[in-house]
């Protein structure tokens, strides 16, 4: 069997040449080419299974080659290489048809084994229509985590398949719902978001799928629902997992049906809506435990994408640190303010679990104290400390804390209260204070402060009200 044939498309000599030699090695046969006119010539001439990619090349860039090949009906399976804006270039690659995307400098072996699996389901070449133009990322980030998001968001971009966003609170959920969006066939269309958690149960149905005139009180006029309002474009459902499970059978039938009956209403709506969900909740567990229907399930997880908390990526810290300060700087500061290399160590010291929207918050907090147009280790620190900011103490440290003063407290506190009222006493007075804690912990996100809690957000909005809390 000849060796497959793989061109490498980089204007740095030293780069071709390293990637040649070690592809030569690995059995395959290479050509290259310094600039993307010199790779259309030889993709022109010759068949290859895999090219390599450069973004950054002299007169045409890579992608608009990687846009000219996916109208080629015979055509190499690319991998885009760069060594800048990584996380827009992922997005852009993949929503291109790039099969994958590698970051320099990069680990010859890895580059090995991504050809060689490529090269190995590439008989033919493949065909494909040419993507819509591009718009500007919503993602910041450089670790390997992020880009692998970013290559997920394009590929995800490039169909209109439901798509599931899947991370803790405060990862940037929304941000990966409007890139796909925005990088999609639907982009300059509606982006309709709909919170599941923020709207309550009775009018979550008419929320959604809009309602008739008359068709319950207050319905003094016909409303279109969210749906209605994405039609050719996408709804993002935030909270998914805080849908009633009574409300899940008609959600499934309008994703299934591309319809929607309006509350009150006679006849179907149709509505053309790409549905990308969210959620924090592990939805294979609720599915299991019966408190979420197992073929919307199903229906929504077409594709997965997974956003890590930022704990886990302690190199984006700084990069989304500096991307928050150049966003708020002149709203809060008056004028331009950088973050200092030195502030990473303290950035580190933390484990963030607010994870982005709690750094956002944090470098807020900074840029109020920066001095000399510059946000360091120590303003960060008194940021992350302030009242406010989100604490992670030890668990142990919490029990012994707790155990002791509640042996300590409860005596005393018991002493003078009437027979009979000392159970229901305790339990509202404890009640009411962690509740007023959570509260103003999360700065009266009702949702947040019902995560921490471990309980239901309706059933935190029952006690509050029980208790007159926030009135």
């Amino acid at each position: 069997m000849e060796p497959r044939r793989i061109l490498v498309v980089d204007d740095e000599p030293s780069i071709r040449f390293v990637l040649e030699k070690a592809l030569t090695r690995a059995g395959f046969e290479v050509d290259t080419a310094g600039a993307a006119e010199e790779a259309r010539e030889r993709i022109a001439g010759a068949r290859y299974a895999v090219a390599l990619l450069d973004v950054r090349l002299p007169g045409q860039s890579g992608f608009e080659l990687l846009e000219a090949l996916q109208a080629q009906r015979r055509r190499p399976l690319v991998v885009v290489m760069t060594a800048q804006d990584t996380l827009r270039a992922a997005v852009t690659a993949m929503r291109l048809g790039a099969e994958d995307y590698l970051v320099k400098p990069f680990d010859l072996d890895r580059v090995v084994a991504v050809v060689r699996e490529l090269a190995a389901r590439a008989p033919e070449g493949a065909e494909a229509a040419p993507a819509p133009e591009a718009v500007s990322p919503a993602l910041v980030g450089t670790s390997a985590a992020m880009v692998e998001v970013s290559k997920q968001v394009g590929r995800a971009a490039a169909t209109d398949l439901t798509v599931l966003v899947v991370g803790e609170s405060g990862t940037g959920k929304e941000l990966v719902a409007r890139a796909i969006h925005e990088h999609s066939a639907r982009a300059g269309r509606p982006f309709v978001t709909v919170n599941a958690a923020a709207i309550p149960r009775d009018l979550l149905e008419s929320e959604l799928y809009g309602h008739e005139k008359g068709a319950f009180t207050g319905a003094e006029s016909r409303r279109k629902g969210r749906f209605e309002q994405a039609d050719g474009g996408t709804l993002f459902l935030d909270e998914i997992g805080e849908m009633p499970f009574d409300l899940q059978a008609k959600l499934l039938r309008a994703i299934q049906e591309r319809s929607v009956d309006r509350v009150g209403g006679e006849r179907a709506v149709r509505v053309d809506v790409r549905l990308v969900a969210a959620t924090n909740a592990d939805l294979g567990r609720m599915v299991a435990e019966g408190r979420f229907r197992g073929d919307l399930f199903y229906r929504l997880s077409v594709l997965v994408i997974r956003l890590p908390p930022l704990r886990e990526r302690p190199e984006d810290l700084l990069p989304l640190a500096r991307h928050f300060a150049a966003r708020h700087a002149a709203a809060l500061a008056g004028s331009e303010v950088v973050v200092a290399d030195e502030a990473e160590e303290a950035l580190r010291a933390h484990d963030w679990p607010g994870n982005v929207r709690e750094l956002e918050n944090v470098v807020q907090r900074a840029l109020l104290g920066a001095r000399a147009g510059t946000i360091t280790a120590d303003d960060v620190r008194r940021a992350i400390a302030a009242p406010g900011a989100i604490a992670a103490p030890r668990a142990e440290a919490v029990d012994e804390s707790f155990e002791g003063a509640l042996a300590r407290v409860l005596p005393r506190a018991i002493e003078h209260l009437p027979e009979g009222s000392v159970h229901a006493t305790i339990f509202e007075r404890v009640e009411r204070q962690l509740l007023e804690l959570a509260m103003e912990r999360f700065g009266g996100n009702q949702l947040q402060a019902a995560r921490w809690l471990g309980i239901n957000r309706n059933t935190l909005r029952a006690r509050l009200t029980a208790l007159g809390i926030g009135r």
